[in-house]
Protein backbone atom coordinates (compact mmCIF):
# COMPACT_ATOMS: atom_id res chain seq x y z
CA UNK A 1 0.00 0.00 0.00
CA UNK A 2 1.68 3.74 -0.63
CA UNK A 3 2.47 6.08 1.81
CA UNK A 4 -0.12 8.15 2.69
CA UNK A 5 0.31 12.09 1.97
CA UNK A 6 0.72 14.15 5.32
CA UNK A 7 -0.08 17.66 5.27
CA UNK A 8 -3.40 19.30 4.15
CA UNK A 9 -5.25 17.82 0.51
CA UNK A 10 -6.24 20.08 -2.33
CA UNK A 11 -9.31 19.70 -4.77
CA UNK A 12 -7.23 18.60 -7.18
CA UNK A 13 -5.21 15.77 -5.26
CA UNK A 14 -8.72 14.59 -3.78
CA UNK A 15 -9.43 13.93 -7.43
CA UNK A 16 -5.69 12.28 -8.71
CA UNK A 17 -4.39 10.92 -5.35
CA UNK A 18 -3.83 6.68 -6.21
CA UNK A 19 -5.48 4.04 -3.62
CA UNK A 20 -4.46 4.30 0.00
CA UNK A 21 -5.17 6.54 3.18
CA UNK A 22 -4.20 10.39 2.37
CA UNK A 23 -4.01 12.72 5.70
CA UNK A 24 -5.17 16.12 5.23
CA UNK A 25 -4.42 16.44 9.14
CA UNK A 26 -6.65 16.82 12.58
CA UNK A 27 -7.73 13.07 11.71
CA UNK A 28 -9.39 13.50 8.30
CA UNK A 29 -8.47 11.23 5.79
CA UNK A 30 -9.64 10.47 1.85
CA UNK A 31 -9.44 6.77 1.45
CA UNK A 32 -9.27 5.63 -1.74
CA UNK A 33 -9.80 2.00 -2.94
CA UNK A 34 -8.07 0.01 -5.59
CA UNK A 35 -11.24 0.25 -7.73
CA UNK A 36 -10.86 4.28 -8.05
CA UNK A 37 -13.77 4.47 -5.21
CA UNK A 38 -13.07 7.69 -2.28
CA UNK A 39 -14.43 8.26 0.95
CA UNK A 40 -13.78 10.40 3.71
CA UNK A 41 -12.91 9.42 7.28
CA UNK A 42 -12.40 10.87 10.21
CA UNK A 43 -10.30 9.49 13.52
CA UNK A 44 -10.83 10.57 16.99
CA UNK A 45 -10.64 9.13 20.26
CA UNK A 46 -13.87 9.56 22.44
CA UNK A 47 -13.42 10.93 25.61
CA UNK A 48 -12.72 7.99 28.64
CA UNK A 49 -13.28 5.21 26.30
CA UNK A 50 -9.95 3.51 26.28
CA UNK A 51 -9.19 -0.17 24.66
CA UNK A 52 -7.94 -3.37 26.15
CA UNK A 53 -4.38 -2.32 26.75
CA UNK A 54 -5.66 0.72 28.84
CA UNK A 55 -4.98 3.03 25.34
CA UNK A 56 -7.52 5.43 24.15
CA UNK A 57 -10.10 3.94 22.23
CA UNK A 58 -10.05 5.50 18.17
CA UNK A 59 -12.77 4.92 16.33
CA UNK A 60 -13.00 5.88 12.40
CA UNK A 61 -16.82 7.44 11.16
CA UNK A 62 -17.47 7.78 7.52
CA UNK A 63 -18.27 10.98 6.11
CA UNK A 64 -19.26 10.29 3.17
CA UNK A 65 -18.47 9.65 -0.73
CA UNK A 66 -15.77 12.36 -2.19
CA UNK A 67 -18.16 12.08 -5.28
CA UNK A 68 -21.41 13.90 -2.96
CA UNK A 69 -18.89 15.47 0.15
CA UNK A 70 -16.31 18.01 -1.04
CA UNK A 71 -13.67 18.76 0.72
CA UNK A 72 -14.66 21.94 2.54
CA UNK A 73 -17.54 19.76 3.65
CA UNK A 74 -15.72 16.92 4.76
CA UNK A 75 -13.40 19.40 6.68
CA UNK A 76 -16.73 20.67 8.54
CA UNK A 77 -18.03 17.46 9.16
CA UNK A 78 -14.81 16.32 10.83
CA UNK A 79 -14.76 19.46 13.36
CA UNK A 80 -17.81 18.12 14.38
CA UNK A 81 -17.18 15.02 14.69
CA UNK A 82 -14.47 15.98 17.01
CA UNK A 83 -16.14 17.91 19.11
CA UNK A 84 -18.56 15.71 19.85
CA UNK A 85 -16.15 13.31 20.98
CA UNK A 86 -14.90 15.27 23.46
Amino acid sequence: MPMALTGKLTKKLVENLGPGRHGDGNGLYLVVDPSGARRWIVRVVIKGQRNKNGAPLRTDFGLGSADLVTLHQARDRALEYRRMAR
